[in-house]
Protein backbone atom coordinates (compact mmCIF):
# COMPACT_ATOMS: atom_id res chain seq x y z
CA UNK A 1 0.00 0.00 0.00
CA UNK A 2 2.88 2.38 0.67
CA UNK A 3 4.15 1.90 -2.88
CA UNK A 4 0.65 2.58 -4.18
CA UNK A 5 0.40 5.71 -2.03
CA UNK A 6 3.69 7.05 -3.40
CA UNK A 7 2.60 6.48 -6.99
CA UNK A 8 -0.80 8.06 -6.38
CA UNK A 9 0.72 11.05 -4.60
CA UNK A 10 3.10 11.66 -7.51
CA UNK A 11 0.23 11.39 -10.00
CA UNK A 12 -2.01 13.83 -8.09
CA UNK A 13 0.83 16.32 -7.66
CA UNK A 14 1.83 16.23 -11.32
CA UNK A 15 -1.79 16.52 -12.48
CA UNK A 16 -2.30 19.52 -10.20
CA UNK A 17 0.82 21.25 -11.49
CA UNK A 18 -0.23 20.66 -15.12
CA UNK A 19 -3.66 22.12 -14.36
CA UNK A 20 -2.09 25.20 -12.78
CA UNK A 21 0.09 25.67 -15.87
CA UNK A 22 -2.90 25.16 -18.16
CA UNK A 23 -4.88 27.84 -16.34
CA UNK A 24 -1.97 30.24 -16.60
CA UNK A 25 -1.75 30.78 -12.85
CA UNK A 26 2.01 30.22 -13.02
CA UNK A 27 4.15 31.08 -16.03
CA UNK A 28 7.70 30.27 -17.04
CA UNK A 29 7.36 26.48 -16.72
CA UNK A 30 5.68 25.78 -20.05
CA UNK A 31 8.75 23.94 -21.37
CA UNK A 32 8.18 21.05 -18.95
CA UNK A 33 6.43 18.72 -21.36
CA UNK A 34 3.91 16.01 -20.60
CA UNK A 35 6.05 13.29 -22.21
CA UNK A 36 9.02 14.38 -20.13
CA UNK A 37 6.94 13.95 -16.95
CA UNK A 38 8.32 17.19 -15.50
CA UNK A 39 11.90 16.01 -15.67
CA UNK A 40 11.17 12.68 -13.94
CA UNK A 41 10.95 10.44 -17.04
CA UNK A 42 13.99 8.47 -18.15
CA UNK A 43 15.44 8.14 -21.65
CA UNK A 44 17.56 5.87 -23.82
CA UNK A 45 19.76 8.79 -24.97
CA UNK A 46 22.93 8.52 -22.92
CA UNK A 47 23.97 12.16 -23.37
CA UNK A 48 20.61 13.30 -21.95
CA UNK A 49 20.53 10.60 -19.29
CA UNK A 50 23.91 11.59 -17.86
CA UNK A 51 22.48 15.05 -17.17
CA UNK A 52 19.45 13.53 -15.38
CA UNK A 53 20.71 10.49 -13.46
CA UNK A 54 17.87 10.71 -10.92
CA UNK A 55 15.41 9.60 -13.60
CA UNK A 56 16.76 6.04 -13.35
CA UNK A 57 14.77 5.90 -10.09
CA UNK A 58 12.03 8.49 -10.46
CA UNK A 59 10.61 7.19 -13.74
CA UNK A 60 9.12 4.13 -12.03
CA UNK A 61 6.89 6.27 -9.79
CA UNK A 62 5.30 8.63 -12.33
CA UNK A 63 2.30 8.28 -14.67
CA UNK A 64 0.64 10.78 -16.98
CA UNK A 65 -2.87 9.38 -17.43
CA UNK A 66 -5.53 7.75 -15.28
CA UNK A 67 -5.73 4.51 -17.24
CA UNK A 68 -1.97 3.93 -17.01
CA UNK A 69 -1.75 4.36 -13.25
CA UNK A 70 -5.04 2.53 -12.61
CA UNK A 71 -3.89 -0.63 -14.39
CA UNK A 72 -0.46 -0.60 -12.75
CA UNK A 73 -1.76 0.03 -9.23
CA UNK A 74 -4.51 -2.59 -9.51
CA UNK A 75 -1.96 -5.19 -10.61
CA UNK A 76 0.44 -4.07 -7.87
CA UNK A 77 -2.28 -4.40 -5.21
CA UNK A 78 -3.41 -7.80 -6.56
CA UNK A 79 0.00 -9.38 -7.09
CA UNK A 80 1.75 -7.47 -4.32
CA UNK A 81 -0.50 -9.05 -1.69
CA UNK A 82 0.28 -12.50 -3.06
CA UNK A 83 4.00 -11.73 -3.27
CA UNK A 84 4.11 -10.67 0.39
CA UNK A 85 2.43 -13.92 1.46
CA UNK A 86 5.05 -15.88 -0.52
CA UNK A 87 8.28 -13.99 0.09
CA UNK A 88 7.55 -11.58 2.94
CA UNK A 89 7.09 -7.82 2.98
CA UNK A 90 10.85 -7.14 3.29
CA UNK A 91 11.49 -8.29 -0.28
CA UNK A 92 8.67 -6.35 -1.91
CA UNK A 93 10.37 -2.95 -2.15
CA UNK A 94 13.68 -4.46 -3.28
CA UNK A 95 11.93 -6.48 -6.01
CA UNK A 96 9.94 -3.43 -7.12
CA UNK A 97 13.08 -1.31 -7.47
CA UNK A 98 15.33 -3.99 -8.94
CA UNK A 99 12.59 -4.98 -11.40
CA UNK A 100 12.31 -1.33 -12.43
CA UNK A 101 16.09 -1.05 -12.83
CA UNK A 102 16.17 -4.26 -14.90
CA UNK A 103 13.43 -2.99 -17.19
CA UNK A 104 15.22 0.32 -17.56
CA UNK A 105 18.51 -1.46 -18.33
CA UNK A 106 17.02 -3.58 -21.11
CA UNK A 107 15.25 -0.54 -22.54
CA UNK A 108 18.43 1.56 -22.66
CA UNK A 109 20.71 -1.18 -24.01
CA UNK A 110 18.29 -2.46 -26.68
CA UNK A 111 17.35 1.05 -27.82
CA UNK A 112 20.99 1.98 -28.35
CA UNK A 113 21.91 -1.29 -30.06
CA UNK A 114 18.86 -1.43 -32.34
CA UNK A 115 17.85 2.01 -33.73
CA UNK A 116 14.52 0.62 -34.89
CA UNK A 117 13.41 0.42 -31.26
CA UNK A 118 13.92 4.14 -30.69
CA UNK A 119 10.23 4.95 -30.97
CA UNK A 120 10.09 7.60 -28.22
CA UNK A 121 12.59 9.73 -26.34
CA UNK A 122 11.03 9.43 -22.89
CA UNK A 123 9.85 6.49 -20.79
CA UNK A 124 8.07 6.36 -17.43
CA UNK A 125 5.69 4.26 -15.36
CA UNK A 126 5.74 1.46 -12.78
CA UNK A 127 4.97 -1.31 -15.28
CA UNK A 128 8.42 -2.93 -15.25
CA UNK A 129 8.55 -2.91 -11.44
CA UNK A 130 5.05 -4.36 -11.18
CA UNK A 131 5.83 -7.02 -13.80
CA UNK A 132 8.77 -8.17 -11.68
CA UNK A 133 6.45 -8.71 -8.71
CA UNK A 134 3.83 -10.37 -10.93
CA UNK A 135 6.18 -12.88 -12.57
CA UNK A 136 7.91 -13.65 -9.26
CA UNK A 137 4.57 -14.57 -7.69
CA UNK A 138 3.59 -16.63 -10.75
CA UNK A 139 6.92 -18.44 -10.77
CA UNK A 140 6.61 -19.28 -7.08
CA UNK A 141 3.06 -20.66 -7.42
CA UNK A 142 2.43 -21.29 -11.14
CA UNK A 143 -0.68 -23.41 -10.68
CA UNK A 144 -2.41 -21.14 -8.16
CA UNK A 145 -5.96 -20.54 -9.46
CA UNK A 146 -6.91 -16.90 -9.98
CA UNK A 147 -10.57 -16.04 -10.43
CA UNK A 148 -11.27 -13.89 -13.49
CA UNK A 149 -14.54 -12.14 -14.21
CA UNK A 150 -16.67 -14.03 -16.77
CA UNK A 151 -13.92 -16.63 -17.18
CA UNK A 152 -13.50 -18.34 -13.85
CA UNK A 153 -10.34 -19.74 -12.24
CA UNK A 154 -7.19 -19.60 -14.37
CA UNK A 155 -3.72 -20.82 -13.30
CA UNK A 156 -1.52 -17.86 -12.46
CA UNK A 157 1.23 -18.99 -14.84
CA UNK A 158 -1.05 -18.50 -17.84
CA UNK A 159 -1.85 -14.94 -16.81
CA UNK A 160 1.86 -14.14 -16.51
CA UNK A 161 2.68 -15.81 -19.82
CA UNK A 162 -0.16 -13.87 -21.46
CA UNK A 163 1.17 -10.54 -20.20
CA UNK A 164 4.69 -11.35 -21.40
CA UNK A 165 3.50 -12.47 -24.84
CA UNK A 166 1.45 -9.31 -25.29
CA UNK A 167 4.56 -7.19 -24.79
CA UNK A 168 6.68 -9.45 -26.97
CA UNK A 169 4.28 -9.31 -29.92
CA UNK A 170 3.72 -5.58 -29.43
CA UNK A 171 7.43 -4.97 -30.05
CA UNK A 172 6.93 -5.62 -33.77
CA UNK A 173 4.36 -2.82 -33.98
CA UNK A 174 6.89 -0.29 -32.70
CA UNK A 175 4.25 1.93 -31.08
CA UNK A 176 5.65 1.63 -27.55
CA UNK A 177 8.86 -0.33 -27.96
CA UNK A 178 10.47 1.31 -24.93
CA UNK A 179 7.59 0.36 -22.67
CA UNK A 180 7.42 -3.18 -24.02
CA UNK A 181 11.16 -3.66 -23.48
CA UNK A 182 10.93 -2.36 -19.93
CA UNK A 183 8.04 -4.73 -19.16
CA UNK A 184 10.01 -7.70 -20.48
CA UNK A 185 13.09 -6.69 -18.49
CA UNK A 186 11.06 -6.46 -15.28
CA UNK A 187 9.38 -9.78 -15.96
CA UNK A 188 12.75 -11.43 -16.56
CA UNK A 189 14.07 -10.19 -13.22
CA UNK A 190 11.00 -11.46 -11.36
CA UNK A 191 11.34 -14.89 -12.96
CA UNK A 192 15.05 -15.23 -12.19
CA UNK A 193 14.55 -13.89 -8.66
CA UNK A 194 11.89 -16.51 -7.84
CA UNK A 195 13.86 -19.37 -9.39
CA UNK A 196 17.00 -18.44 -7.47
CA UNK A 197 15.02 -18.00 -4.25
CA UNK A 198 13.74 -21.56 -4.61
CA UNK A 199 17.38 -22.69 -4.72
CA UNK A 200 18.23 -20.76 -1.57
CA UNK A 201 19.97 -17.93 -3.44
CA UNK A 202 18.79 -14.40 -2.62
CA UNK A 203 19.28 -12.47 -5.86
CA UNK A 204 18.56 -9.09 -4.30
CA UNK A 205 19.97 -9.84 -0.86
CA UNK A 206 22.68 -7.21 -0.98
CA UNK A 207 20.22 -4.54 -2.13
CA UNK A 208 17.79 -5.53 0.63
CA UNK A 209 20.52 -5.03 3.22
CA UNK A 210 21.28 -1.64 1.70
CA UNK A 211 17.61 -0.64 2.03
CA UNK A 212 17.61 -1.97 5.61
CA UNK A 213 20.63 0.18 6.40
CA UNK A 214 18.89 3.27 5.00
CA UNK A 215 15.77 2.48 6.99
CA UNK A 216 17.72 1.90 10.20
CA UNK A 217 19.70 5.10 9.70
CA UNK A 218 16.54 7.11 9.13
CA UNK A 219 14.80 5.59 12.15
CA UNK A 220 17.86 6.18 14.34
CA UNK A 221 18.01 9.82 13.27
CA UNK A 222 14.37 10.32 14.23
CA UNK A 223 14.69 8.61 17.57
CA UNK A 224 17.70 10.71 18.57
CA UNK A 225 20.23 9.74 21.19
CA UNK A 226 17.70 7.76 23.24
CA UNK A 227 16.79 5.64 20.24
CA UNK A 228 20.44 5.09 19.36
CA UNK A 229 21.16 3.83 22.86
CA UNK A 230 18.28 1.35 22.62
CA UNK A 231 19.39 0.15 19.18
CA UNK A 232 22.85 -0.41 20.64
CA UNK A 233 21.31 -2.49 23.41
CA UNK A 234 19.46 -4.59 20.80
CA UNK A 235 22.08 -5.01 18.07
CA UNK A 236 25.21 -4.89 20.20
CA UNK A 237 23.62 -6.66 23.09
CA UNK A 238 25.72 -9.77 22.80
CA UNK A 239 28.88 -8.04 23.92
CA UNK A 240 27.00 -5.91 26.47
CA UNK A 241 25.39 -8.86 28.18
CA UNK A 242 28.65 -10.82 28.21
CA UNK A 243 30.30 -7.97 30.07
CA UNK A 244 27.45 -7.81 32.52
CA UNK A 245 27.58 -11.53 33.06
CA UNK A 246 31.34 -11.59 33.60
CA UNK A 247 31.06 -8.82 36.17
CA UNK A 248 28.29 -10.61 37.99
CA UNK A 249 30.21 -13.87 38.10
CA UNK A 250 33.33 -12.16 39.36
CA UNK A 251 31.67 -11.24 42.62
CA UNK A 252 29.53 -13.14 45.07
CA UNK A 253 27.72 -10.06 46.35
CA UNK A 254 23.95 -10.22 45.89
CA UNK A 255 22.38 -7.80 43.40
CA UNK A 256 20.61 -4.75 44.70
CA UNK A 257 17.01 -4.05 43.73
CA UNK A 258 18.18 -1.33 41.34
CA UNK A 259 20.61 -3.68 39.62
CA UNK A 260 17.98 -6.41 39.35
CA UNK A 261 15.37 -4.03 37.89
CA UNK A 262 17.89 -2.53 35.45
CA UNK A 263 18.86 -5.97 34.14
CA UNK A 264 15.23 -7.01 33.90
CA UNK A 265 14.38 -3.93 31.85
CA UNK A 266 17.44 -4.38 29.59
CA UNK A 267 16.48 -8.01 28.96
CA UNK A 268 12.91 -7.01 28.13
CA UNK A 269 14.10 -4.29 25.73
CA UNK A 270 16.43 -6.69 24.00
CA UNK A 271 13.72 -9.32 23.71
CA UNK A 272 11.43 -6.74 22.08
CA UNK A 273 14.18 -5.90 19.59
CA UNK A 274 14.70 -9.55 18.69
CA UNK A 275 10.96 -10.12 18.23
CA UNK A 276 10.79 -7.04 15.97
CA UNK A 277 13.66 -8.42 13.92
CA UNK A 278 11.85 -11.76 13.54
CA UNK A 279 8.66 -10.07 12.38
CA UNK A 280 10.55 -8.04 9.75
CA UNK A 281 13.16 -10.52 8.52
CA UNK A 282 12.21 -13.94 9.85
CA UNK A 283 13.76 -16.23 12.47
CA UNK A 284 16.67 -17.19 10.20
CA UNK A 285 17.95 -13.60 10.27
CA UNK A 286 18.89 -13.94 13.96
CA UNK A 287 22.49 -14.49 14.99
CA UNK A 288 23.42 -17.57 16.99
CA UNK A 289 23.71 -15.47 20.15
CA UNK A 290 20.26 -13.92 19.58
CA UNK A 291 18.75 -17.38 19.16
CA UNK A 292 20.34 -18.51 22.43
CA UNK A 293 19.00 -15.43 24.20
CA UNK A 294 15.50 -16.08 22.82
CA UNK A 295 15.70 -19.74 23.85
CA UNK A 296 16.79 -18.87 27.39
CA UNK A 297 14.06 -16.24 27.70
CA UNK A 298 11.37 -18.68 26.59
CA UNK A 299 12.56 -21.25 29.12
CA UNK A 300 12.48 -18.70 31.90
CA UNK A 301 9.00 -17.62 30.82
Amino acid sequence: MRLIYVNLAAFVLMSTIRLILLLGVVTGMEKIGRAEAMGLATTWQLDVLIQRPWTVLTHMFVHNDVWHIAMNMLLLWWMGSLFVSQFGSRKLLATYLLGGFSGWGLYVVASNVFPGLQTALWAYGASAAVMAIFTAAATREPDRPMGLFLIGPVPLKYLAIGYVLLDYFALSNGDNAGGNLAHLGGALYGFVFARQHAKGVELGGGFERFLDALSTWGASSRRGSKGRNRMHAVHGGGRWFKRRKSKASATSRPKSDDQFNAEKKANADRLDGILDKISQRGYDSLTAEEKRFLFDASNKG
